[in-house]
C-alpha cells in the first residue's frame, strides 16, 4: 500500500512539473496592440472594411451604419480625420501611391479621396451598389464590383476596370451575379471575382477577357477570395463557412473544408504566403498552413484567436508584421503577428550588423 501511494505521489508530481520549453517551440500568434470604435452605433455597427496605406503608416476604414470614413495612424491609433456620407460604405481602399483613397457602397458612386485630409477629388457614378473594390499591385487600374440587377437567370452583375488615378473606364464584364470581392494576382495581370450563388471568375488585365470559371454550390454565396502571393492559388470562402482551395492554372479544386460553420466574410493570405487567414459571422480568426492544406491531409488550424467579436475584414500591412481587423462591433483592432519561425530575429539582428559594418567599412 505505501509503496502504491509513493508511486501515485511521484507521478501527481511529475504530472504538475512545468516542461521546460524548447527554444524552437514557437506557434503562430496576434498580439494585440489597441482597438478603436470606428462607427459610434457600437453593437449596432459595423465596420465594413479597413485597409493599410502602402507605407503601413496610417489605416482607412470604413463603416455601415454610420457611413463613416476614419483614417487612423498605424502606431497609436490616433483618428487623422473623419468624413461621413449618406448611405452604408462597403469598401475602402488606398490607391498604391498612397496619395488618395477610393470609397464606394450604396450611394453607387466610386468617390476619390486625398489621402491627406479625406476632401474629394472626384466621384464616378455606378448604376447600382458597389460591394467590391481593388487596386492592380502596380497602381495602373482600380477595379469595382456591382450588385446584381435582373430577375432569375438574366441576373447581371458588372466588374468594371478603370485606370488610376484618371478613373477613366478601360473594360468591364458580366460575372451575373451580385459581386462581393475582387482582388488582383501580384504580378498585376489576372483579376479575381467572387459573387453570389458559388460563382467566381478569373480575367486577364486589363482586357477582362475570362480565363478561368470557378464554382461552388449555387444554394450558397461566394463572399471573400484571393489570390496567392505567388500567383498559384486561389482561396474561396462561402456563407456556411466551407473554404475552398483551387489551382490558378487550371481551376481544380485543391482542397475544401470548413471549421467554423457560419459564414466567410474575408480570406487573407500572409504576406510571405505561407498562411492562409479568414474571419466571418464568429469571434474567430483562424489561420492555416499552406503546407498543411497542400498536402490532402486532414486540415488543422494553426492558429483559432478569440479576438472579440465577428468580422467583415482583415488586411495585412505591407510587410506582414501587422495585421488589422474589422469588427460588426463597430471595432478595429490592430495585432502583431507572431510567426512561427524562431531564428527570424537571429536572421535580423545579422542583416542589421552587416549593414551597420558595410557602412562604416574603410
Amino acid at each position: 500500500m505505501r509503496v502504491l501511494l509513493l508511486c501515485l505521489l511521484a507521478n501527481l508530481a511529475q504530472a504538475q512539473t512545468p516542461v521546460a520549453a524548447r527554444a524552437d517551440d514557437k506557434r503562430l500568434a496576434l498580439n494585440p496592440v489597441w482597438t478603436r470604435i470606428a462607427d459610434i452605433n457600437g453593437e449596432a455597427g459595423s465596420i465594413e472594411s479597413v485597409e493599410f496605406s502602402p507605407d503601413g503608416r496610417t489605416l482607412i476604414s470604413g463603416s455601415k451604419f454610420d457611413n463613416s470614413i476614419i483614417l487612423w495612424r498605424t502606431s497609436d491609433g490616433t483618428e487623422l480625420w473623419r468624413r461621413y456620407l449618406q448611405l452604408e460604405i462597403e469598401r475602402v481602399a488606398f490607391a498604391r501611391d498612397g496619395s488618395y483613397v477610393a470609397v464606394a457602397g450604396e450611394d453607387r458612386q466610386v468617390r476619390l479621396l486625398r489621402a491627406t485630409d479625406g476632401s474629394e477629388i472626384k466621384s464616378i457614378a455606378h448604376d447600382n451598389g458597389i460591394d467590391a473594390l481593388a487596386f492592380s499591385y502596380d497602381g495602373r487600374y482600380f477595379a469595382t464590383g456591382e450588385e446584381y440587377t435582373g430577375k432569375g437567370e438574366t441576373r447581371q452583375g458588372w466588374v468594371r476596370l478603370y485606370a488610376a488615378p484618371e478613373a477613366t473606364l478601360v473594360e468591364r464584364v458580366d460575372l451575373g451575379e451580385t459581386i462581393n470581392n475582387l482582388d488582383f494576382s501580384r504580378d498585376h495581370q489576372r483579376l479575381l471575382a467572387v459573387g453570389e450563388r458559388g460563382r467566381a471568375a478569373v480575367y486577364s488585365v486589363p482586357s477582362l477577357r475570362p480565363e478561368l470559371r470557378l464554382e461552388g454550390d449555387r444554394d450558397w454565396h461566394f463572399i471573400a477570395g484571393e489570390i496567392s502571393p505567388d500567383g498559384r492559388w486561389i482561396a474561396i470562402g462561402d456563407e456556411r463557412g466551407d473554404i475552398r482551395v483551387f489551382d490558378a492554372t487550371n481551376g481544380e479544386t485543391k482542397a475544401l473544408f470548413n471549421h467554423s460553420g457560419s459564414k466567410i466574410e474575408t480570406i487573407e493570405f500572409s504576406a510571405d504566403g505561407q498562411y492562409l487567414f479568414s474571419a466571418g459571422n464568429d469571434p474567430f480568426i483562424r489561420a492555416w498552413r499552406m503546407a498543411d492544406i497542400l498536402t490532402g491531409k486532414r486540415i488543422y488550424p494553426a492558429l483559432m484567436l478569440h479576438a472579440g467579436d465577428g468580422m467583415e475584414y482583415l488586411d495585412f500591412s505591407p510587410n506582414g508584421a501587422l495585421l488589422a481587423s474589422a469588427h460588426q462591433d463597430g471595432a478595429i483592432r490592430l495585432w502583431i503577428v507572431m510567426g512561427e519561425d524562431p531564428d527570424l530575429n537571429d536572421r535580423r539582428h545579422r542583416e542589421v550588423r552587416a549593414q551597420q559594418d558595410k557602412a562604416f567599412a574603410p
